[in-house]
């Protein structure tokens, strides 16, 4: 009838289309500047929401992408000091340990993150860049977290939801991680 003879320019390829052909071997360069970089938030207060969020970074990752999984420690805070009956009688192996504690909880949580990581890119047959860091202690890891970011030049902030699912970071990167995509991972909550 009148529709056969469509059928033909129907099924070959716009010419838009055929014109582009000559592009296919060029498009993985292309991808490759065009990589993200997605910084994870490692948490030692939520191990289960940074495992998460290390393995939703890994399963989003392409070829070229990085991650940078980053641990943002808590200063110790002077009530430490305080409730001791008198600081100044504390040795300096004694206030060494208690203020490199938190950067060795941080590398601690690294190296767990380092396993997940490992252990997801061997079950998804990926190879990820990963790098791991851990900042200097702050005593506002909310902001510090989101100025690593920008320092880093990562596109993306990958978090997991906090301690029991109701961490206050999530909301304050929500609303102020401008020019990011904000991904809290929620997948192992019940």
């Amino acid at each position: 009838s009148s529709l056969q003879p469509l059928w033909p320019k129907l099924l070959r390829p716009s010419p838009r289309l055929q014109g582009l052909q000559h592009l296919r071997g060029r498009m993985f360069p292309a991808r490759v500047l065009r990589a993200t970089k997605m910084l994870v938030g490692i948490g030692v207060k939520d191990m289960a929401g940074s495992e998460a969020a290390m393995k939703k970074a890994i399963a989003f990752a392409q070829p070229g992408d990085k991650i940078v999984a980053m641990h943002v420690p808590t200063i110790m805070p002077e009530m430490m000091l305080s409730s001791m009956s008198d600081p100044g009688d504390a040795s300096e192996d004694t206030l060494a340990a208690l203020t490199n504690m938190p950067t060795k909880a941080g590398a601690t949580a690294q190296q767990k993150m380092k396993e997940v990581a490992d252990g997801e890119m061997a079950a998804l047959g990926k190879t990820v860049d990963v790098e791991y860091k851990v900042a200097a202690p702050t005593s506002n890891i909310k902001s510090s977290l989101l100025a690593a970011c920008k320092f880093e030049g990562a596109k993306m902030l990958i978090i997991g939801p906090g301690a029991g699912g109701n961490g206050s970071t999530p909301p304050f990167a929500a609303s102020n991680a401008n020019g990011l995509t904000l991904c809290v991972v929620r997948d192992h909550l019940q």
